[in-house]
């Protein structure tokens, strides 16, 4: 992999990790595509990773800022749910965790199947494009509806399922509001992402993988993931997130039909 291929797969993944199109899926095409080594796929998608979950934490910052005096505010009540808050993050995590240790080595076998990450586009689009028909809108979150997005997050391990749009859309179908579905979503997403992404770089093989590219793929991740978030909280606040379903099953059509 060269300097070009880690700028091209560090902004498709910067792009497509904060959408609800899968990173993961796009890479597992491109790398298909440019025939790079198995064995370094799964390593380098999780080390691209970093540069996601970095871009969602310097999004966030101000809002975890906001959490954190909520914890130790003098209003029992502020306290209250600021608290509960990171309960229902801490317990929706578990799962996506638990998956992730268990089905690690399955998981890998998944990515060199061109044709299984077509089927989970289409797969992904459609559950993005139920969105359209979000539920009656109820009050905040509550401890079913977090556990809920957070057993839905698990199926984002397999390429093509995207994390952002399993928990946007289940959020919306359930009847959170546009704010507090985008929210929920990265909140949950900033310890998974950054956990797995630390993990895997630390195993990535330096000698299969050009440190240069994959540390530059890293930072336009970054770049491009926090510009996207910006977009992505617009589209959903206009409720224009169902679109994407259409996105992903083009792209799902396209892997099965001229992928072979």
């Amino acid at each position: 992999m060269g300097w070009l291929e880690g700028a091209i797969l560090g902004m498709v993944q910067g792009i497509t990790e904060i959408l609800p199109i899968s990173s993961d899926g796009h890479l597992a095409v491109l790398q298909y595509i440019w025939q790079l080594p198995e064995s370094s796929r799964l390593n380098l998608t999780a080390a691209l990773h970093l540069g996601t979950a970095l871009a969602i934490l310097l999004f966030l910052i101000g809002r975890l800022k906001k959490i954190g005096k909520g914890i130790f505010a003098p209003d029992p009540s502020a306290r209250s749910r600021n608290l509960q808050l990171v309960f229902f993050v801490i317990l929706a995590s578990i799962p996506a965790v638990i998956a992730g240790i268990l089905l690690e080595n399955k998981v890998e076998r998944v990515f060199e199947n061109i044709y299984l990450v077509g089927t989970f586009f289409l797969v992904n689009g459609t559950f993005v494009f139920l969105t359209r028909f979000p539920g009656k809108q109820k009050g905040k979150i509550d401890l079913k509806t977090a556990l809920l997005i957070g057993l839905i997050q698990v199926a984002a391990i397999m390429p093509a399922i995207s994390r952002s749009g399993m928990t946007i859309g289940l959020g919306l179908i359930l009847g959170l509001t546009s704010e507090e579905a985008f929210d929920f979503s990265f909140l949950l997403a900033l310890p998974i992402t950054l956990g797995a992404a630390v993990y895997e770089l630390i195993k990535v093989d330096f000698s299969i993988l050009p440190s240069g590219p994959v540390i530059l793929g890293i930072i336009v991740a970054t770049c491009t993931g926090f510009l996207t978030m910006i977009l992505l909280k617009k589209l959903v606040l206009s409720r224009g997130f169902y679109w994407f379903g259409v996105y992903c099953w083009v792209a799902g059509l396209a892997v099965l039909i001229f992928l072979r």
